[in-house]
């Protein structure tokens, strides 16, 4: 997603709304900012890219950082004046028009029990000789709105969501697989998969138009107010009554920047929140925001960069001028429990072992302080809330390591007053990244 051009994708499960406004630093993962010196921000689905302050010149450099399996956070040298961070590939507009993109070019398939199989679909790959105005990356799709004002699309076309569009367009949006356009006569036009109803064609007027995982928002000419329309199951497209000045639509949340002359570009937020991507905004002055997988980005009008909410890969943890620090390989956690969206049922007063690899040995000091900790959830929203609280090992096991294995090892010890009640684990590392995982006790 990039400023309000690209928003960005991805398929979860939905159920009902849970609408939060956000005013204030809750406790974890605590948002990251950086020192002034960025101009605009995209969230992608673990990654994140920014154009840094360019002092006048036609364009500033890009930084990345998160996952970078694919080469996704590798930018390439040079200016840029507009970035978006797609699924798993980035895409950014130079000064001269000319599109670069890097990242993957492929799309996952299927694993058999010998291999995984992709199918090549180029979305890194943009049309040869076309210059654009603005560009915004999907999952595994990329458009751009040309000098002319058409549309060019490249990249996975399974649901049409690629296909070109000719006419007057000022902006578009790439979505999981469908995109919308903003037209000249402030009607948004859309194309691709429509599930939830989200490649419905919009009258406007509308002056900005935004796509997430399985929905859409605009705001309308007329009051300032956001309009969304596609998937509901958690509120992502139940906007507050306020007026915006930009939204942009993550995966199964929203965000937006305040309108009104109380309160000027505050931060508000809507929908799924189990990463606290609603609830853990920044209290600020900001000129420009944007929501991917499950984290959000926004840069203030002094220039600085502030992020929130999933941060597994570090894809919400702003760099240091000082250079990276200590960085573990995270693989995911190991049975008896599997991460969310699903919810681990276990027997309240037991014990559970929380299995996982850093890729190596890191000696047992790579937790960070306080962690790991558990707060109450709601059990249908999967809505954290209440003040995180440090676990209980279960003896005096706390953490260990098994080298044969490659494995850490966290025995929890559960409460039995936590009968009949959802709870979320956050395991948070030293390198700042968190992981957390949803339970159900019996």
């Amino acid at each position: 997603m990039s400023i309000g051009h690209n928003k960005h994708p991805w398929r979860l499960a939905i159920t009902i709304i849970s609408l939060s406004l956000v005013l204030g630093f809750s406790p974890t993962p605590a948002a990251n900012s950086q020192a002034p010196g960025y101009v605009e921000v995209s969230a992608g689905s673990f990654h994140t890219c920014a154009i840094r302050e360019h002092n006048g010149a036609a364009g500033g450099e890009a930084e990345c950082w998160g996952r970078n399996g694919d080469g996704q956070a590798t930018a390439p040298g040079g200016e840029f004046t507009q970035i978006a961070a797609g699924g798993y590939h980035t895409c950014a507009l130079r000064p001269d028009g000319q599109v670069a993109c890097w990242g993957s070019n492929r799309v996952f398939e299927y694993c058999d029990e010998f291999d995984c199989y992709y199918e090549d679909t180029r979305q890194a790959t943009p049309p040869a000789g076309v210059l654009f105005r603005q560009v915004s990356a999907g999952l595994y799709h990329t458009c751009g709105v040309t000098l002319e004002g058409n549309v060019d699309c490249w990249g996975h076309n399974h649901d049409g969501e690629a296909a070109d569009r000719t006419g007057s367009y000022l902006e578009v949006s790439a979505g999981e697989d469908h995109t919308c356009a903003l037209r000249s006569d402030g009607d948004v036009d859309c194309w691709g998969d429509n599930a939830h109803g989200r490649a419905e064609d919009r009258a406007g007027p509308f002056t900005h138009i935004t796509t997430g995982g399985s929905h859409n928002c605009a705001i309308r000419q007329a009051d300032g107010k956001a309009e969304c329309w596609g998937g509901d199951g958690y509120g992502q497209s139940s906007p507050p009554d306020l007026t915006f000045a930009q939204v942009s639509a993550g995966n199964l949340h929203t965000c937006g920047t305040r309108a009104d002359s109380d309160w000027p570009y505050w931060v508000v937020c809507w929908g799924y929140n189990f990463y606290g991507q609603v609830k853990q905004a920044p209290d600020g002055n900001f000129k420009q925001i944007d929501s991917g997988q499950g984290h959000s980005c926004g840069v203030t009008f002094t220039n600085e960069l502030h992020c929130w909410g999933r941060n597994d890969h570090g894809q919400a943890t702003v760099p240091t001028f000082g250079g990276p620090g200590v960085s573990f390989n995270f693989e995911g956690f190991y049975p008896p429990v599997v991460a969310e969206p699903a919810l681990n049922a276990v027997k309240a007063g037991s014990v559970v072992p929380l299995k996982f690899s850093l890729g190596g040995d890191y000696g047992l000091d790579v937790l960070d302080l306080g962690s790991p900790a558990s707060q109450p959830m709601d059990c249908t929203l999967l809505d954290p809330s209440g003040a995180l609280e440090p676990v209980q090992p279960a003896g005096s096991s706390g953490l260990s390591y098994d080298p044969t294995s490659d494995q850490y090892s966290y025995i929890w010890k559960t409460e039995k007053a936590w009968a009949g009640v959802c709870r979320v684990l956050s395991l948070r590392l030293a390198d700042e990244t968190e992981h957390r995982i949803a339970f159900k006790f019996r």
